[in-house]
C-alpha cells in the first residue's frame, strides 16, 4: 500500500464514501489506523469512517466491533442482531453478566456461560451448564480440558454446599490433570504441564497437604528451569507460609532450607534470611514435639537441624542455646554432658551480624498465579478463531489501549474481509495482526492457523511468533523446523534467533541438543548467549569444553559478552579443572573479559 500524507489519505477516504466507493474508502482508512501513533481522537474519527464504509459493505458484525470499542454500546448492540456471540460481548461491556451468559449458551458456548453466571453470582445455574459441558462428546480426547471443567464444576458445587459432590468432582479433576501433565511433558510441553500443577496446587489450597505440595513442587521444578528466579522464590515463600499455617513445621523448615540453597546458587541476597528461618522453624518443631509428648529423640533431631543451619549462618548465641535445651532433655546423662561441653565451648564465640535480606514485596507478581482453570476453558471453547479470540481483549478495557487498538485491527481484518472463511491472504494479514498484540491469547489461533496447507500460512504464522515472547510459542517454532517447506523452516529459524528470554532457555536448550541442522544449532546457541543465567553461561562453557570449532568459536564470542556475575566465576572454576589446550581456550576468554 503507497504511504500518503494523513491529510490527503482522510480527504481521499471521505470523497470515497460520499461517492458510494466504501471499499475504495477503507483502502485509505486502514493506512491511517494502522499506524503506531494515532492521538484518540483522530482514530475515534478514522473509525467511524471505516464503520460507515463497513454498512455500506453490509459487514454489520465489523460496525458492531468498532462501536463497542468505541464505548457505544448501545449501538454496537443493535448492530449485533441474530449474533448471540457479538452479543454476549455487549452484554459483558456493559456488566450484564445474566445477559451475556444467556447469549453465550445461545451460541453453545457453555463454559463462557458458566463463568458468566458465577460472575453473577449465580452458582446453581453455573452449575448445571458445567455438568453439561463435563459430558460433552467432545472432550472425551482431551483430558486436560476435562480436567478444567471437572474443576470448574467441583468449585461451583462448593459453592452450594455440596460437598460430596465436589469432593467426587475434585479427585476426577485431579486424576484427568495428572495424566495430562504427564502427557505434556512426554511430549517436551513443560509450559502446559505447569498448567496443569497449577491447578492441583489450587486443589491442594482447599484440600490436603499432599495435593499441596505436588503442585507447588512441580511448579517450582518448572519455573527453575525456566530460570525464571523471582517466581521459584515467591512460589517457595507462599509454600513456605501454607506450610507453617497447616502445621507442616518440618515440610516449612525444608523449604526453606531448598529456598536458601537455590538463592546462594543464584546469587540473590536472600539465602541468610532463608536459612534463619529454617532454623527458626526446626526449633519451632523440637518445641511442638516436646509440648505434645514427642520422644526426647524426635525433638533431638529437630534442635540438631537446627544447629547445623545456625552454625553456618555464624549465630552461636542461637547455638548455645539449644545446646542448652539439649542438656535439659529426658537424655542419657553421657550426652547431655556432651552437649554442656559444646555450649561452654562456644561461649567466647561472637555472632556473625551481616544482614539478612528477606524477599521484597516489590518482586512478588501480580500475575504468578492466573486463573488457569476459566482461561482455558475459554480458549478451548473459542477454537483457535482470531476474531472470537481478539473480542475478550476489544470490549475489556482492564487492557491497555494499545493492546486494545491491536486487538481491534485484527479482528476487523477478518471480519471486514467479508469471506465466510478467510482465505490465504487474510490469514496472513490475521497472523501478522496477532503478532502485533503480543498477548498471550494469540498463540492458540496461531497454533490453529499452523494446521493451514498452505505454506504462505505457515510462514505468516511463524513470522507473527517470534513477536510473542512466551515459552508457549516454541511449540510452534519446534514444529516449524520440522516443517516440508524451505520458507516456513527460514522463518521458523528467525524465531530462534529472536526469542530469547530467561524461560525460554530450556526450549532452546532442547533445541540444540536436538537439532540436525547446523544452522539451527548455531542459532539456538546465540539466542541462549543472550540470556543472562547461570545456565545459559553453565551450556556456553560445555560447547567450548566438547562442540566442535564453529560452535566453540561462537561459544567463546557469547562468553566474552555474556552480562551475568556468575560467569567469571564459572569460567575461574572451568580453567581450573582443565590443562593443556582446554585450559588455554578458558584463559583466553578470561583475557578478553579482562579477568586474567
Amino acid at each position: 500500500m503507497v504511504t500518503l500524507d494523513k491529510r490527503d489519505a482522510y480527504r481521499k477516504a471521505s470523497r470515497a464514501l460520499q461517492a458510494g466507493k466504501p471499499g475504495e474508502a477503507l483502502q485509505f482508512l486502514w493506512s491511517l489506523v494502522d499506524r503506531s501513533h494515532v492521538i484518540d481522537e483522530e482514530l475515534a474519527s478514522y473509525l467511524r469512517m471505516m464503520a460507515d464504509a463497513y454498512l455500506q459493505l453490509n459487514r454489520s458484525r465489523a460496525a458492531a466491533t468498532i462501536a463497542l470499542f468505541l464505548g457505544q454500546v448501545a449501538d454496537a448492540q443493535r448492530l449485533s442482531s441474530g449474533q448471540p456471540l457479538d452479543l454476549a460481548r455487549c452484554a459483558q461491556h456493559a456488566g450484564d453478566h445474566d445477559r451475556a451468559a444467556r447469549h453465550f449458551e445461545e451460541a453453545g458456548w457453555l463454559g463462557h456461560a458458566a463463568i458468566q453466571l458465577e460472575d453473577a453470582g449465580n452458582f446453581r445455574s453455573a452449575r448445571v451448564l458445567w455438568e453439561q459441558l463435563a459430558d460433552d462428546a467432545r472432550l472425551r480426547d482431551h483430558p486436560y480440558t476435562q480436567g478444567l471443567v471437572r474443576f470448574n464444576l467441583a468449585m461451583a458445587c462448593a459453592k452450594l454446599s455440596d460437598k460430596a459432590a465436589s469432593r467426587r468432582h475434585v479427585i476426577q479433576s485431579m486424576h484427568l490433570l495428572e495424566a495430562a501433565a504427564d502427557g505434556f511433558e512426554t511430549q517436551g510441553m513443560r509450559e502446559r504441564a505447569f498448567d496443569c500443577y497449577q491447578i492441583i496446587m489450587t486443589i491442594g489450597k482447599r484440600g490436603s497437604f499432599e495435593n499441596l505440595a505436588e503442585g507447588y513442587l512441580n511448579c517450582i521444578r518448572i519455573l527453575r528451569e525456566d530460570n525464571l528466579k523471582y517466581y521459584v522464590l515467591q512460589y517457595y515463600e507462599d509454600f513456605q507460609e501454607l506450610a507453617l499455617e497447616r502445621g507442616e513445621l518440618h515440610a516449612a523448615a525444608t523449604l526453606f532450607r531448598e529456598a536458601a540453597d537455590y538463592a546462594r546458587r543464584q546469587s540473590m541476597p536472600y539465602a541468610r534470611h532463608y536459612q534463619k528461618r529454617s532454623a527458626d522453624t526446626h526449633v519451632r518443631a523440637a518445641q511442638r514435639a516436646l509440648a505434645e509428648g514427642g520422644t526426647a529423640e524426635l525433638a533431638e533431631n529437630a534442635y540438631a537441624a537446627a544447629i547445623d543451619a545456625f552454625n553456618e549462618l555464624g549465630l552461636y548465641s542461637h547455638v548455645r542455646d539449644i545446646y542448652g535445651r539439649l542438656a535439659e532433655l529426658p537424655l542419657s546423662d553421657k550426652r547431655k554432658a556432651r552437649y554442656r561441653r559444646l555450649q561452654h565451648r562456644l561461649s567466647e564465640m561472637r555472632d556473625d551480624h551481616t544482614a539478612m535480606a528477606s524477599f521484597p514485596d516489590y518482586l512478588r507478581m501480580d500475575t504468578a498465579y492466573p486463573e488457569i482453570w476459566r482461561l482455558d476453558v475459554i480458549e478451548w471453547e473459542q477454537d483457535g478463531d482470531p476474531a472470537e479470540t481478539m473480542a475478550e481483549v476489544v470490549h475489556d478495557t482492564k487492557w491497555p489501549d494499545f493492546t486494545r487498538r491491536r486487538a481491534l485491527l485484527c479482528r476487523l481484518a477478518q471480519l471486514g474481509s467479508g469471506e465466510p472463511h478467510p482465505s490465504e491472504q487474510t490469514l496472513e494479514y490475521l497472523a501478522a495482526y496477532l503478532g502485533r498484540v503480543e498477548i498471550y491469547a494469540a498463540l492458540a489461533p496461531l497454533e490453529h492457523m499452523y494446521r493451514h496447507e498452505s505454506p504462505s500460512v505457515r510462514a505468516a504464522v511463524m513470522k507473527a511468533v517470534r513477536q510473542l515472547f512466551f515459552k508457549r510459542s516454541f511449540i510452534l517454532v519446534i514444529q516449524g523446523l520440522a516443517d516440508d517447506d524451505k520458507a516456513v523452516r527460514r522463518e521458523a529459524l528467525a524465531a530462534v534467533s529472536a526469542l530469547h528470554f530467561g524461560h525460554a532457555f530450556d526450549p532452546l536448550s532442547r533445541i540444540y541438543r536436538e537439532a540436525s541442522d547446523p544452522e539451527v544449532r548455531r542459532a539456538a546457541l546465540a539466542s541462549i548467549g543472550k540470556i543472562p543465567s547461570v545456565e545459559a553461561a553453565e551450556l556456553l562453557i560445555d560447547v567450548l569444553r566438547h562442540g566442535d570449532r564453529t560452535e566453540r568459536d561462537l561459544a567463546r564470542e557469547l562468553l566474552v559478552r555474556a552480562d551475568h556475575s556468575e560467569v567469571v566465576p564459572l569460567l575461574q572454576r572451568a580453567a581450573a579443572a582443565e590443562s593443556g589446550a582446554a585450559r588455554a581456550e578458558f584463559d583466553k576468554v578470561l583475557r578478553m573479559r579482562g579477568a586474567l
